[in-house]
């Protein structure tokens, strides 16, 4: 028995977060470390170990960038913030090559 909880908690998703070429994904808070708004209008977005494997330049070498121009920069910023809260599985896409890493597009799973 103490095996079998032992493997549910190593294969549990709220433990789980990583980082690919053109995205960063996982469980709320394990995928995003730190969520700032900045004066400028865009939001910063840190991603957990492994953002360094992410396509693009990080903004300031930390943070992925949603810019506050996006045609749909409220929905997102209120998804990012959900997913986060409710503990929700998100992936933040970037735009490969992009200068500050900057999201594309988000996607929280219920």
């Amino acid at each position: 028995m103490k095996y079998f909880i032992f493997l549910l908690f190593f294969l549990s998703p709220t433990t789980w977060a990583a980082c690919y070429p053109n995205q960063c994904q996982g469980v709320g808070k394990d995928i995003l470390v730190s969520v700032y708004p900045s004066s400028t209008g865009n939001i910063y977005l840190e991603a957990p170990a492994g953002k360094e494997k992410l396509n693009c330049k990080l903004a300031e070498g930390y943070y992925m960038t949603l810019k506050n121009t996006h045609p749909i920069f409220e929905v997102m910023y209120s998804t990012i913030l959900t997913a986060v809260s409710t503990q929700k599985k998100l992936t933040v896409r970037i735009v490969e090559n992009s200068e500050g890493c900057e999201v594309m597009y988000v996607r929280m799973f219920t």
